[in-house]
């Protein structure tokens, strides 16, 4: 007869060797970030372009939420060093919003899952910046902290500005390159007139190199061939809406007047009107038409005070150089005169110093001349429309 202590043993596991367990082996890879599902289409490497955006309608919905904010003005440090102050115009005083993009690159589609607003004057994304500080914070509850790309509100028709350009730079450096990076405009003017308008871009493949450099003078867009009209390269966009967001806008229908709540408007009850969803067919060009042509000629303003304090950076510079040179020239035929009487020499001038004084930044002049062409554009637009219903 079995013995009550055997039979306890019995029921109990067995032992297993210390000899048997495995060790954990020095060489052994950390942990992945990502799903296992995920292995197949998440481009660890950053080999792949990004062919196409997925934006998320919420973000979106704070996109649009940001660019109807009353923003306060970015401190004079975040714009260029200039001869004399920018000319005050309209057109400045439409202050542009601007917030990172999160989300994650899979198999070429970039979907845009959130994002948060930026700060007037915030150009980086360095250590001890708003983004690093509110990026590490994200990362500590576990939500998406992968800046993916830069959102950027504008006003009829306008194009990107230095600051989003010096931004978008920065976030491509984080994303490891290659087009990863992707700028999403939202024309805010537009959504005020009942007509949505998202674009997104991405670096071209010059302006990529001249960001990677940290170089946008002339002899930089002379050799990678930059202009306003190839700095940026659009993307398809296409806008999902999660089951949340199409849950809100589910009740935001309403039913048609005097129509019971049961009764739904169709072709075979004419009895139920149908509720009214199309706009009056007016003529809007007396006020947009104007708005347009006064944001072309301030566009035009700055464009030109821009040129000007180039051509002046240019003649200074120019100036400067001569004096470097006859410096350089100096000082080596006195080492020369102190080494025929046997005098110990001065320091020799560094290859920094020999470089001379860098040739200013023209990524300012790009972008207004952007902007000029896409007001023009929108402008042309414009009066178009208004032509077309006038004759209807």
């Amino acid at each position: 007869m079995t013995s009550m202590a055997a039979a306890l043993a019995a029921s109990l596991p067995a032992a297993v060797s210390r000899q048997a367990t495995p060790q954990p082996s020095a060489t052994a890879q950390p942990a992945k970030v990502f799903p296992q599902r995920l292995e197949g289409v998440v481009d660890v490497e950053g080999a792949r372009e990004v062919e196409s955006v997925q934006l998320s309608s919420l973000v979106f919905l704070k996109m649009m939420k940001h660019s109807t904010d009353i923003l306060p003005a970015p401190p004079s440090s975040t714009l260029q060093q200039d001869r004399n102050a920018p000319p005050p115009t309209a057109l400045s005083s439409h202050i542009d919003c601007l917030g990172v993009l999160l989300g994650l690159d899979l198999d070429g589609v970039l979907e845009v899952e959130d994002s948060f607003a930026l700060p007037g004057g915030e150009t980086g994304l360095g250590a001890n910046s708003y983004s690093d500080r509110l990026l590490t914070h994200l990362r500590e509850v576990q939500t998406p902290d992968s800046p993916v790309g830069i959102y950027l509100s504008t006003h009829n028709g306008g194009s990107a500005t230095r600051v989003a350009i010096d931004l978008l730079s920065a976030v491509e450096k984080v994303s490891g390159g290659r087009g990863k990076a992707v700028l999403i405009v939202h024309d805010a003017s537009k959504a005020n007139g009942n007509d949505l308008s998202v674009k997104a871009y991405r670096l071209g493949e010059g302006a990529r190199e001249a960001a990677k450099a940290g170089k946008w003078d002339e002899k930089t867009l002379t050799e990678k061939g930059i202009t306003s009209s190839t700095l940026l390269s659009p993307l398809p966009i296409t806008v999902t809406s999660p089951s949340l967001i199409s849950a809100f806008l589910s009740t935001l229908s309403t039913s048609a007047p005097n129509a019971s709540p049961s009764a739904k408007p169709s072709l075979d009850s004419p009895a139920v009107p149908f509720p009214l969803n199309f706009s009056a067919l007016v003529d809007p060009t007396p006020s947009s038409l104007t708005s347009y042509l006064q944001n072309t000629l301030d566009s035009l303003q700055l464009h030109s005070h821009e040129a000007n304090n180039i051509a002046f950076l240019t003649r200074q510079i120019a100036r400067e150089k001569v004096r470097h040179e006859q410096a350089i020239r100096d000082r080596e035929e006195e080492n020369a005169k102190r080494r025929k009487q046997g005098l110990s020499e001065f320091p020799a001038i560094s290859s920094e110093i020999r470089g001379g004084t860098k040739e200013p930044s023209r990524l300012e002049m790009i972008c207004l001349g952007g902007m000029v062409e896409g007001l023009a554009k929108g402008m042309g637009a414009e009066a178009g429309k208004g032509l077309v219903r006038n004759y209807l």
